[in-house]
Parts: structure tokens; C-alpha cells; sequence
């Protein structure tokens, strides 16, 4: 982790005690040029029970454009925009798999598993996906009430 903190900006842990995993976010590092900035992002999602992670490489540039709808423009996927950002993902991915975690990728995340039912309301889609499953609780096992 000491590795980790050195190579990138800035690391946010959100430890949520009610919830079956917790997210890092990793300031990995920003560059600024003539029209703004861009910011790269890691998230990581760690599973607290079962030994499955999702790791997610995000970008934010401040928008250009005086007629934009948003003052930034932004983008997700599960592979690195730049150099730095790819280091620190393989840092993650080397450390988690040896300690024998597997990995999720997006289409993972979003596969749905129909014959689930969720037992509370909450405020997500009736449809239990492998993502909600995993990193949210649905049933409100691990609430502490």
C-alpha cells in the first residue's frame, strides 16, 4: 500500500460497515495543458466476503466548450488511459491475484441474474446484477441494527 501511496496523487478509502465491500479511490495523477486539466482515476471495489474485486480506470477534463452541457466531459472503462494509470492498475492487479482474489470486468458487473429477488426497497432497478450482489447489500445483512 506504501507503494501505491507514493506513486499516485492522492488515495480515498470509503469503508462502509453496512456494506459487504469497500472502494478505494486512487488520484493516480493529473496533468494540466494550455485549455484546463485531466484527471485520471482508479476505483477499486473490494469484496469483504468472497475474494472478488472490480477495478475501474476513470477520466475528467474540464470541458472547452463555452456551449457544453456539463463543465467537464468524463469516461469509465476497465482499461488504463495513461502510462501511469496502467502501472498502478497492474500494482493492484499483481497484489490482489496473489492473495488470491479474482477480477470483474464491467460486463461482469452488469450480468443479471433474474431469478434473484431482493427483499428490501432500495432505490436501485428491480434487476439483482452481479455487481449488486456482490458490493451492495441488497438484504441488509451486514447492517448492524
Amino acid at each position: 500500500m506504501e507503494e501505491l501511496k507514493n506513486k499516485s496523487e492522492s488515495i480515498e478509502r470509503f469503508v462502509d460497515l453496512n456494506e459487504p465491500s469497500s472502494e478505494i479511490r486512487i488520484v493516480v495523477n493529473r496533468c494540466s495543458f494550455s485549455e484546463g486539466e485531466i484527471e485520471y482515476v482508479s476505483l477499486l471495489q473490494i469484496n469483504k466476503i468472497v475474494k472478488y474485486f472490480y477495478l475501474q480506470d476513470e477520466f475528467s477534463i474540464d470541458s472547452p466548450d463555452p456551449d457544453g452541457m456539463d463543465s467537464y466531459l468524463a469516461g469509465f472503462r476497465n482499461e488504463p488511459y495513461s502510462k501511469k494509470q496502467f502501472d498502478i492498475d497492474e500494482m493492484i492487479c499483481n497484489y490482489l491475484t496473489e492473495k488470491g482474489y479474482s477480477r470483474l470486468y464491467i460486463n461482469d458487473m452488469d450480468e443479471v441474474y433474474p431469478g434473484i429477488k431482493k427483499f428490501k426497497d432500495r432505490e436501485e432497478t428491480n434487476q439483482m446484477t452481479v455487481g449488486n450482489a456482490l458490493f451492495m447489500d441488497m438484504w441488509e445483512l451486514c447492517n448492524s441494527d
